[in-house]
């Protein structure tokens, strides 16, 4: 198909579009083409959809020393209302841990919701943070009732550093990873400031699930009933996107996530997508000097199961195909809607080297990093002719961020509170841009 109109094909309960940075290439001449790749999600009814898929969650909090007072009530509050909307065909389980792990509820159906709230509520605070022990028991939980047909969810919730069992977390990805091959998500929840912010997100990222970064204790139940609410409208599982070139095309970047490389192409395996739900890869190709003509610069495989209808295996197969020739100079230029997403993926991965830079105690580079994507945004933003609310937004969070890299005499460099606040917002604000995309 010609790339002049953004084209898209339609199936319930997906569609999935692509969009081109341009849409004529100049003959005999190498060059980069973006895509973008959109998977969206529809609108659930419940009327079409009386019968949702069952879930199989397991919520694992920690109880350690660190959360005693709002932060463990407020975590109470979120399991006793994860428990009251679980119906009567889901499994349920719940694991505590400090330094030692409880199993307060096995996995299973909740029969009583009244006595299991009763528990959540005698819930005290312990040690220290055995946070492998409780994962990996919160898993095999999970993992003993994980059907094909049903949701299978881990949620791990922590406000402090795994100090007791395993503390690796290549170690703790790799098996977040092994369950999300069994069918089984992760996500992971951080609190305050004293968390491994790169551990959770590496878990989340590994295990095809979600990532959240609490400030404030007081916002634990909005976030746990976000994700649940999530979990109750799954409408596609098992989502693998597969990209490959045209004749002599490459796929030599696949901004924001680590694709696994197939013959002449990559695959990406993405997390379970919710009703109205937008995700997005951001493709850089390689092209060949092309004769005059039409060539096809790309193919998109789409492999998904559909959740609303009874775990149908989906396909689709999606070629897309540029003109090649002569023309005005108006149309060699990039489509700027592209752009704008490219850069603010861009600006994305940039936090993520801000924060490399904080780890070797430069916060001159940090600063530079993101000086330097302020001005692509302006120029970006001019090349628009107005504002753009979505630049403007970025603009305004890195400028905050900025100001914050310039030391005062109250949170001097070196300060550790202040190092960790930075660190987190960079690394959420990065998670968010590049793996949270909605609509």
């Amino acid at each position: 198909m010609s790339a002049r109109d953004q084209w898209s094909v339609r199936q319930d309960p997906m569609q999935v579009a692509i969009r081109m940075s341009h849409n004529l290439i100049r003959p005999g001449i190498a060059g980069v083409v973006w895509a973008l790749v959109e998977l969206t999600s529809a609108a659930v009814k419940n009327e079409e959809n009386p019968k949702r898929l069952p879930l199989n969650v397991g919520l694992v909090l920690d109880r350690s020393g660190s959360m005693t007072g709002k932060p463990l009530e407020y975590v109470k509050n979120a399991a006793a209302f994860v428990v009251e909307q679980v119906g009567a065909g889901d499994r349920f389980s719940l694991v505590t841990f400090d330094d030692q792990v409880n199993v307060l509820c096995p996995a299973g159906h909740v029969t009583n919701k009244d006595y299991l709230k009763s528990l959540i509520g005698a819930i005290q605070p312990g040690g220290s943070t055995n946070l492998s022990g409780g994962f990996l028991r919160g898993c095999r939980e999970v993992l003993g009732e994980a059907r094909p047909g049903r949701v299978n969810r881990v949620i791990l919730l922590t406000d402090g550093q795994a100090n007791v069992g395993i503390t690796e977390p290549s170690v703790l990805s790799a098996k977040a990873r092994s369950m999300a091959e069994k069918g089984i998500s992760i996500t992971s929840i951080g609190v305050g400031e004293d968390f491994n912010e790169d551990l959770l997100i590496a878990m989340s990222e590994a295990g095809r699930g979600n990532y959240y970064y609490i400030k404030n204790p007081d916002e634990i139940p909005g976030v746990f009933a976000e994700e649940l609410q999530g979990l109750l409208k799954v409408v596609a599982q098992g989502i693998r996107v597969t990209v490959t070139g045209g004749p002599g095309c490459k796929v030599i970047g696949v901004l924001g996530y680590e694709p696994a490389m197939v013959p002449e192409g990559v695959t990406v395996d993405l997390p379970d997508m919710y009703e109205n739900e937008t995700k997005v890869l951001v493709l850089e190709l390689a092209h060949p000097p092309f004769l005059p003509g039409d060539h096809e610069i790309l193919r998109v495989g789409v492999d998904y199961s559909d959740s609303l209808g009874n775990l149908e295996a989906v396909s689709l197969g999606i070629g897309v195909t540029l003109p090649v020739g002569d023309g005005p100079a108006e149309l060699y230029k990039p489509n700027i809607e592209v752009i704008k997403v490219v850069e603010l993926t861009r600006t994305a991965l940039a936090k993520d080297k801000a924060v490399d830079a904080i780890d070797r105690d430069d916060f001159d580079e940090g600063r530079k990093v993101l000086e330097e994507r302020l001005h692509a945004l302006d120029q970006l933003q001019q090349a628009f002719g107005q504002p753009d609310p979505e630049i403007s937004r970025e603009v305004k969070e890195l400028k905050d961020l900025v100001a914050r890299f310039t030391p005062s005499p109250a949170a001097p460099c070196g300060d550790v509170v202040r190092e960790s606040s930075i660190r987190k917002d960079l690394r959420y604000q990065s998670y968010q841009r590049r793996r949270r995309h909605r609509t």
